[in-house]
């Protein structure tokens, strides 16, 4: 029996097809990294392979001539070109812009194909499937951040009125000591005010200006610390595996914030679930030759931790993945869910020097999300046993200490004041920076200087170098609704309390007793 023959490749006009029918020649052709398209005797695209497709986009089509691809502007210089091709000219390279991309400037090749091949001449351009890849990236990660800019602003005014709030709600309770309405009233006010600030932190987790306490951690040990409360949040019907095998990196990130990480991304998934499905949470080192074959080209070419979060859940439609990461974007119907938890996990990561993305899980099932952080070797790993009770505290409280409290907000500034008269402290308020250290240049002795981080004009950081240097042995205490990373690192490494809004006036007066001064130190 005679072999038949194979059929010619679909699209590519004999006997230039014929060829192509090798599979392997086929395959070069078509996932070639170059756009390329053969034209006919006429100068018409009879052709081309995928990388042409993606590159022109809808200017591309069988049967078109090739000055249709490009700006009406370039498009008389193509056609010279084309017709030069036909007639047997020289090779030629032009920079033209393409209709789909008119502000960028493309070379494109024209070469004269020698008679017999049935096809007259080859168009060649750069494929930019990675690179619109990469734009697609970028754009994702600019948007967010924008985003994260608007949320950080707004969680920092917010913070304010907060910790007005329960500053002043505090206060009054004090004096409800009895149970009745009004304290039930109260109450509830404090409540809600603690789910608002629940809120603000997550919008701060979000906009990467949550304070951190950075250490080296082994991924592995945290995550397997944390099976207990997985299967307790997935519940009986989903299959919980945590696959960590042994690995030579550590992160160098927050503890808390990571447990956040994976407990959101396990309880997204629970939802996605239904709660009912499989659930598989692994660890990974992936050495720095490795990096580039994840197909991320903004993920730096280093030692990466990756952590893989997969489900067997509904799935994210193409139409949103672009959006899941955005702050109170829901799929939930209303009241079960604020639309916080993935933005949560994406502002922690990048905080962390991080990248996380989402893509179907195995066999277009369900969906993976992959977090990778940047890896060191696991040297000096914090070894301190989780749950350990805290050390009691000893320090005496503040009555009779002269406090020198700065905020800019004057609804805060009034509450705390009043706060810390009661608790028995002498306070002289300032409303900026500038106002403070005049008080500190006319004589002014305060024990403890207290001090908002962000202010207009100097900043709490810099009002305490130079109140230190006016009262050598002044405690130090700042609070922010939010601080910069480097405000934060400022602050630790000359030794200043830190305290984030919105807070207890308890933690306010312990922090004011246990103040300690600023760290002369260069």
């Amino acid at each position: 029996m005679t072999q038949a023959s194979p059929e010619p490749t679909s699209g590519w006009p004999a006997p230039y097809a014929e060829g192509l029918t090798s599979p392997w020649l086929s395959a070069l052709v078509m996932n070639l990294p170059v756009a390329l398209a053969v034209l006919d005797s006429a100068g018409r695209m009879a052709a081309g392979n995928d990388a042409m497709k993606a590159t022109a986009g809808d200017s591309w089509r069988p049967g078109m001539r090739p000055e249709a691809m490009v700006v009406a502007d370039d498009a008389p210089l193509l056609a010279r070109a084309v017709a030069d091709a036909l007639d047997g000219g020289d090779p030629q390279v032009l920079r033209l812009a393409l209709n789909n991309r008119p502000d960028e400037l493309r070379d494109i090749n024209l070469v004269p194909m020698p008679p017999g091949l049935g096809v007259s001449a080859l168009i060649a351009m750069r494929d930019i499937r990675e690179q619109m890849k990469l734009e697609a990236q970028v754009a994702a990660a600019t948007r967010l951040q924008s985003v994260g800019q608007l949320a950080g602003g707004i969680a920092h005014d917010f913070n304010n009125l907060l910790t007005a709030q329960l500053a002043l709600t505090d206060q009054l309770l004090e004096r409800q000591v009895h149970a009745g309405p009004d304290r039930d009233a109260l109450l509830e006010i404090r409540r809600n005010g603690e789910r608002g600030a629940n809120l603000v932190a997550q919008l701060l987790a979000f906009a990467r200006r949550q304070p951190q306490r950075r250490q080296l951690l082994d991924l592995r040990q945290l995550v397997a610390g944390l099976r207990p409360l997985l299967a307790q949040l997935l519940g009986p019907a989903i299959e919980l595996e945590i696959a960590t095998p042994p690995g030579r990196l550590a992160v160098k990130a927050d503890p808390g914030q990571m447990e956040q990480v994976i407990v959101n991304l396990a309880v997204n998934a629970r939802d996605a679930m239904k709660g009912n499905g499989r659930l598989v949470i692994s660890i990974a080192d992936v050495p720095r030759r490795e990096v580039a074959a994840l197909g991320h080209a903004i993920i730096p070419e280093i030692d990466q931790v990756a952590i893989n979060v997969t489900d067997t859940g509904s799935g994210i439609p193409p139409s949103i993945i672009g959006k899941i990461f955005e702050p109170f974007f829901t799929t939930k119907a209303q009241g079960q869910g604020t639309g916080l938890g993935l933005s949560t996990v994406y502002g922690i990561v990048k905080q962390s020097d991080g990248y996380i993305f989402a893509r179907p899980g195995p066999g277009g099932r369900g969906t993976t999300f992959s977090i990778y952080l940047p890896g060191r070797p696991a040297r000096g790993l914090a070894t301190a046993a989780r749950g350990a009770a805290p050390a009691q505290d000893t320090t005496p409280g503040p009555t009779g200490l002269n406090v020198l409290l700065v905020e800019d907000e004057a609804a805060v500034r009034t509450v705390f004041a009043r706060g810390l008269e009661r608790q028995g402290c002498i306070v002289s308020t300032a409303a900026d920076a500038v106002a403070a250290l005049a008080l500190l240049r006319d004589g002014l002795t305060p024990d403890v200087m207290v001090s908002d981080v962000m202010m207009p004009g100097i900043d709490g950081v810099e009002l305490a170098i130079e109140a230190a240097k006016l009262r050598p042995g002044l405690g130090i205490v700042l609070m922010s609704g939010y601080a910069e990373l480097p405000r934060h690192r400022a602050a630790d490494a000359r030794g200043i309390r830190f305290l984030a809004k919105p807070f207890a006036l308890t933690e306010l007066v312990a922090a004011i007793a246990s103040a300690q001064p600023l760290e002369t130190r260069e």
